[in-house]
């Protein structure tokens, strides 16, 4: 009776380490294939950002150049000189007079480096403020009254923010199913076994 049971348990064991290795083979290579996917989508949201910034930058760089004046029809001249120069005068930083213009900082930054034209509309507001005192623009600057783009610019980099964050907890959520799934699996081909097992074992006891 004890080689038996010895036996039984070593046979119990070795059903179980094989469905448990071929369980955990199965649920690496979903695993793997998750991830490949996920890295796929980033990729391709990066790749689509990318375009969209490229497409974002030319467009308002050909319409910075092409805009006219509402009043004269002339064209409104724009230079990075006169940005940082008109900024240092007012004595503001650039958050300060990026909410003037309605645009962000690092927009201000990039006009002044000359690395970014404004599009049409963030022209216009900023021709607007260069014909105003420094009174009142630190007027409209209390009042909260300064350009409308930011407010925009601010619910679209959310919304991205948000649609990465679902992606990623969507192929999060998709990973952990998998990986339950399979345990669920492995526990119940391993109960099959065992009572495989079992019945092999009383047979031969009966022979």
């Amino acid at each position: 009776m004890p080689n038996v049971m010895g036996v039984l348990r070593a046979e119990i064991r070795r059903l179980a380490r094989k469905e448990t290795k071929q369980e955990l083979n199965s649920m690496r290579k979903q695993v793997t294939q998750m991830r490949r996917l996920l890295a796929e989508s980033r990729r391709r949201v990066s790749d689509l950002e990318a375009r969209v910034k490229q497409a974002m930058r030319a467009g308002g760089g050909v319409a910075a150049r092409e805009a006219a004046d509402e009043e004269g029809g002339t064209q409104v001249r724009f230079s990075p000189a006169w940005v940082k120069k008109h900024r240092s005068k007012l004595g503001m930083s650039r958050l300060l007079y990026a909410q003037l213009v309605g645009v962000s900082p690092q927009t201000i930054m990039g006009w002044e480096a000359g690395r970014t034209r404004p599009r049409p509309g963030a022209l216009r507001a900023w021709r607007a403020i260069r014909g105003r005192g420094v009174r009142e623009l630190r007027a409209m600057l209390a009042n909260g009254s300064g350009g409308g783009a930011s407010p925009v610019r601010k619910r679209r980099r959310r919304l991205k923010r948000a649609v990465r964050r679902a992606r990623v907890r969507g192929a999060i959520r998709r990973v952990r199913r998998t990986v339950k799934r399979a345990r669920v699996r492995r526990a119940v081909r391993a109960r099959v076994a065992r009572k495989r097992t079992v019945r092999r074992v009383r047979a031969g006891k009966k022979k």
